[in-house]
């Protein structure tokens, strides 16, 4: 199954666009990448999405973590205010985002 191109998390629309290995790990230093400003991306390694396994959501949910960080403004917050964000953001990822079905594709 193929990564959807957006995930929608509450009004926000964020592009997943895979990059080129050599990019965004030899070049960047990085498997995955939030842009915070409009219009929000977040670019990923395409090897490692393509493998369709359990490392490929831990890359997307990680980058999902900075989108949820930014979007419920948790910088500063007590732990308990971002363990509830997070909580929540992560839960309309895996239930109520175009990602669902893919999560679920990866899991049989």
């Amino acid at each position: 199954m193929k990564l959807p191109k957006f995930v929608t998390i509450g009004h926000f629309k964020v592009e997943l666009i895979p990059i080129s290995h050599d990019i965004s790990y030899e070049v960047c230093e990085m498997q995955g990448c939030f842009i915070s400003k409009p219009p929000y991306k977040i670019y990923l390694d395409e090897d490692i999405i393509s493998l369709n396994n359990e490392d490929s959501k831990n890359l997307l949910i990680h980058e999902l973590c900075h989108v949820i960080y930014y979007i419920y403004h948790l910088k500063d917050k007590d732990e308990e205010s971002v363990v509830n964000g997070m909580s929540n953001g992560i839960t309309e990822l895996l239930y109520k985002s175009e990602l669902k079905d893919w999560f679920k594709k990866i899991d049989n």
